[in-house]
C-alpha cells in the first residue's frame, strides 16, 4: 500500500525534471533535432536496408537515402544503428568501417517491490510479501558497434556487430554481451539480429530497457531472404531461426527441452508515405524429453501484427497485436507450463500494445505506451504462475546539445497470478545519453 508522501513524490519529481528539460529545449542557441545525424533501423526489410551507393566509391561512404515512410527524424532510437556517414569511419582501399554506439546512464528509483532493478520487467513484480523501495544507478545499456561495408559484384556486402553490457545477472557487475552479429549481401541476411517475427519500426521509444510487455524483442540466429513484391512498397521475407524455448516441466518429471527443427517465419510488410503495416507468422515445434524416455513434442504457432502511422507532421502512432500458442518465449514467458505433477501443456498467449510519440519542438519529444500480455489459465497450473501483466510508460526527452540527450520516464506495472494474487509497481527513471556521431 502506498503512503500519500510516496504518491506525491512521483509527479513532483517528474515536474522538476520536466521544467529543467524545458529550460534547455526552448533555449534559442541550442540545435534542433534535425541537426542530429539521423539513425536508421536495423535492416528488417528492403525499405530500411542501408547500403553504400553503388555509383560511389566505397571510400566515400555515401548512402542511398531510403524512404522510411515517416516525416519525422529517427532520433533517440535505442534499437537503431548509426547511419553510415560522418563520425568515426575507417576507410580502406576497398571497404569502410563505421564505429558507433553511445553511453547511456540510467538513474532508477522504485517506489514498490520489483525483482528486476535494471529494467522494468513487470513479470518480476511480487504478488505477496512486504513492500520495499530501491535505488539503482547503472550504464548497462551503453553500446559499441562496428559496421563494415564493401562492394561485391555491383552489390553491397555488410558485416555488423554490436554489444552492450547486459550480460550477467541484474544488479551484478556489467558484462559485455553480444546483441547483433550478422552479415548481409543484397537481400540475404545471416547471423544474429532481430527476429523476422518482430517489427523494429513499431518498438516504443522508452528510456526503460525492457519495453512493452507484448513487444517481441528477441534477437536470435537466423538465415533470411527478403524480396520486394509487385510494387516498391510491398516486401516479403522468409526465414529459418534459432528455436529457443522456455519449458516449465512438471515437478515429478526430470528432463530437458528439445529443439529438433528451426522456427519457420514469414513476414509481409507494406510501406507507405504515411507509415507502414506488417504481419508475421511463426511455426515451430516444441519438444521435451523426460529422462530415459522418448521425446514428447507438439506444434506451436503465432501471429504478430504491427502498424505505424504519422497522425500529423509531429505525431506518430503505433500499435501491435500478437497471439498464438507456444510463443511465450518470444517475450520472455514460458511456451509450455506444468498442469500437474506429471503433465504439461502448450500455453496460449495474447498481447497488445498502443502508443504515440509527439515532437513538442525540434528539441523536445514525448512518448506514451500502454501494453498488456495475457496467458491462458490452464487447469492444474501452479497458483503462482503468471496470468497477465500490464505495462505503462510515459516520458519526456530533450536534446539540449549535439549528440546529447536527457530525459525522465514514469513507469507503472501490474502482475496477476493464476491464484488471483496481484502486485503493482511504480518507477521513476532519469537517463542521460552521449552518442558517438
Amino acid at each position: 500500500m502506498k503512503d500519500s508522501t510516496t504518491m506525491r513524490m512521483i509527479p513532483v519529481a517528474s515536474l522538476v525534471l520536466s521544467l529543467f528539460l524545458l529550460r534547455f529545449a526552448f533555449a534559442e542557441d541550442f540545435p534542433s533535432l534535425q541537426d542530429f545525424p539521423s539513425l536508421q533501423e536495423y535492416p528488417n526489410d528492403q525499405s530500411s536496408f542501408p547500403m553504400l551507393s553503388d555509383e560511389a566509391d566505397v571510400s566515400s561512404a555515401e548512402l542511398l537515402q531510403i524512404d522510411q515512410g515517416t516525416t519525422t527524424p529517427l532520433i533517440n532510437s535505442f534499437i537503431a544503428a548509426p547511419e553510415f556517414a560522418g563520425g568515426l569511419i575507417v576507410v580502406g582501399s576497398d571497404m569502410a568501417m563505421k564505429i558507433g554506439g553511445y553511453v547511456k546512464a540510467d538513474l532508477i528509483h522504485d517506489f514498490d517491490a520489483i525483482d528486476s532493478t535494471d529494467s522494468f520487467d513487470t513479470t518480476r513484480i511480487p504478488t505477496s510479501g512486504p513492500n520495499r523501495r530501491n535505488t539503482r544507478f547503472h550504464a548497462r545499456q551503453s553500446r559499441l558497434s562496428f559496421d563494415t561495408r564493401w562492394h561485391v559484384n555491383g552489390d553491397v556486402a555488410r558485416a555488423f556487430v554490436e554489444s552492450d553490457f547486459f550480460g550477467g545477472e541484474p544488479g551484478s557487475t556489467a558484462n559485455f554481451r553480444l546483441r547483433h552479429a550478422y552479415g548481409t549481401l543484397g537481400r540475404f541476411t545471416a547471423g544474429q539480429t532481430w527476429t523476422t517475427f518482430t517489427d523494429p519500426a513499431a518498438v516504443p521509444l522508452t528510456l526503460d530497457f525492457e519495453g512493452a510487455v507484448s513487444n517481441v524483442n528477441r534477437r536470435q540466429g537466423l538465415v533470411r531472404w527478403e524480396q520486394p513484391l509487385f510494387v516498391d512498397r510491398l516486401f516479403f521475407a522468409v526465414a529459418v531461426e534459432d528455436p529457443r524455448i522456455i519449458i516449465e516441466p512438471p515437478t515429478l518429471v526430470d528432463g530437458e527441452g528439445r529443439t529438433e527443427s528451426p522456427d519457420f517465419i514469414a513476414r509481409l510488410r507494406s510501406q507507405h508515405h504515411w507509415g507502414g503495416l506488417q504481419g508475421a507468422f511463426v511455426l515451430r515445434r516444441l519438444g521435451f524429453q523426460p529422462t530415459g524416455e522418448p521425446i514428447i513434442d507438439g506444434t506451436a504457432w503465432g501471429f504478430n501484427f504491427t502498424g505505424v502511422a504519422m497522425l500529423s507532421q509531429r505525431t506518430k502512432g503505433y500499435f501491435q497485436i500478437t497471439f498464438g500458442e507456444g510463443i511465450g518465449s518470444y517475450r520472455g514467458s514460458p511456451d509450455v507450463v506444468a498442469t500437474g505433477p506429471e503433465t504439461a501443456a502448450i500455453l496460449p498467449v495474447f498481447g497488445w500494445m498502443g502508443g504515440v510519440r509527439h515532437e513538442w519542438t525540434d528539441r523536445l519529444t514525448s512518448n506514451l505506451t500502454f501494453s498488456q500480455l495475457s496467458l491462458d489459465d490452464l487447469p492444474g497450473q501452479a497458483p503462482d504462475n503468471l496470468r497477465s501483466t500490464t505495462y505503462l510508460a510515459a516520458n519526456i526527452i530533450a536534446n539540449p546539445y549535439d549528440r546529447i540527450f536527457c530525459g525522465v520516464e514514469y513507469l507503472y506495472g501490474v502482475r496477476n497470478d493464476v491464484s488471483g494474487e496481484r502486485g503493482s509497481a511504480h518507477r521513476l527513471q532519469m537517463s542521460f545519453g552521449f552518442y558517438l556521431q
